[in-house]
């Protein structure tokens, strides 16, 4: 247990998880675990006792509780997450409090929690964290930290490709308690059907927003082994808006929203295919074996799209008649305009632009090839 009886507590955080030294935070451990007892001994009361009514699924009261243990997980760009471990006589009950260090994390933070929480009402099933409440624990002589409580998913873990024998690229996940397991290739076909299925599951096709900003080096995807298979879900949504920004007099029309598709689709699959080492190394590409699971979840997210909104029974068909028709040619071209938009001081463009002709040769393949 940590106290201000520890050097540590008067350290300052990391700012980041760098492979290398990590840049200090001005945020020391001490003032962290100060501004998370405050909130939860104070105005975070009532999100702490509805996520422990939801785990319980009776009513309970924060008089009831017998101890709270603070443990901090992780070192994020944006967030500092904690697991909150609650007891209850004999049963502990984990919750996620994401605590906001960073200028970017602070600034995001709400509009994070406010996306968390619209898309867990509006869309089901859901495959993101359902969020309690949000607030700021106050430090002495400093700015508040922002943070919100959310559901702690357990037995999901973060994932990355790591480094192996022959240069292979095992996935390796992060479990703390079995310690690193690696996934098979039937796993990991998984891993990325069911990723682009859930980016799928949550655009909306009336506003084409859609969610953004993910990344698999942030361990933003995380999974549970449910026997051979696996189960993922998203735990963080940074920005959830429309992919074009449509002028007042710009109606929507199918037309339209088979254009916006091809360019979620396309630039959904390129993002998926980048990670880093470990999280924190050298940036890598998923090889050719992640295409035919891409398509297929995207194809299944589209059926799901279809059954929220009572589409025509025809429309997943005429979604993939309409990127069918796609030449390698066009593929490209609508990749290389996707690419345009990104800056080129982004560490990922150098490496999208070398792979970019041969993923749109591959997923042309692809899409045709289902359409027979």
């Amino acid at each position: 247990m940590l106290t201000a009886a520890d050097a540590q507590w008067h350290r300052p955080l990391p700012a980041d998880r760098h492979a290398g030294p990590a840049p200090l935070s001005a945020v020391s451990f001490g003032d962290y675990f100060t501004a998370v007892s405050d909130y939860l001994n104070g105005d975070g009361q009532d999100a702490l006792a509805l996520a422990v009514r939801h785990q319980l699924d009776r009513e309970f009261y924060p008089s009831a509780l017998d101890r709270i243990r603070v443990h901090l997980v992780k070192h994020g760009a944006f967030y500092h997450p904690a697991r909150v471990a609650v007891t209850i006589g004999t049963r502990r009950l984990d919750v996620v409090l994401n605590v906001a260090v960073s200028p970017v994390g602070r600034e995001r933070l709400a509009a994070e929690a406010a996306h968390l929480e619209r898309l867990g009402a509006d869309f089901s099933p859901r495959f993101i964290p359902r969020v309690y409440g949000w607030g700021a624990g106050r430090i002495a002589d400093r700015e508040p930290l922002p943070m919100f409580l959310g559901e702690w998913l357990n037995g999901f873990h973060e994932l990355h490709p790591t480094v192996g024998s022959d240069n292979l690229r095992p996935w390796a996940v992060w479990d703390p308690e079995q310690g690193r397991w690696q996934l098979s290739e039937g796993q990991v076909a998984e891993f990325f059907r069911q990723a682009v299925f859930i980016l799928t599951h949550y655009f909306d096709p009336h506003s084409i927003a859609a969610i953004q900003a993910w990344h698999h080096a942030a361990g933003d995807f995380v999974v549970r082994a449910e026997g051979t298979g696996l189960e993922l879900r998203l735990i963080t949504v940074r920005r959830y808006g429309p992919l074009f920004l449509l002028a007042q007099d710009d109606e929507l029309t199918i037309e339209r929203l088979l254009e916006v598709l091809a360019v979620f689709f396309l630039r959904t699959s390129l993002w998926m295919r980048l990670d880093r080492l470990d999280g924190v190394g050298d940036l890598t590409w998923a090889g050719e074996a992640a295409l035919p699971p891409m398509w297929e979840g995207f194809v299944q997210g589209l059926e799901s799209m279809a059954r929220r909104n009572d589409f025509p029974e025809n429309f997943v068909s005429s979604v993939i008649a309409y990127l069918a028709g796609h030449g390698r040619d066009e593929w490209l071209a609508l990749g290389q305009t996707i690419l345009a938009r990104f800056s080129a001081e982004l560490p990922e463009a150098n490496l999208l632009h070398r792979h970019l002709a041969h993923h749109t040769d591959g997923l042309a393949r692809i899409v045709k090839a289902w359409k027979s």
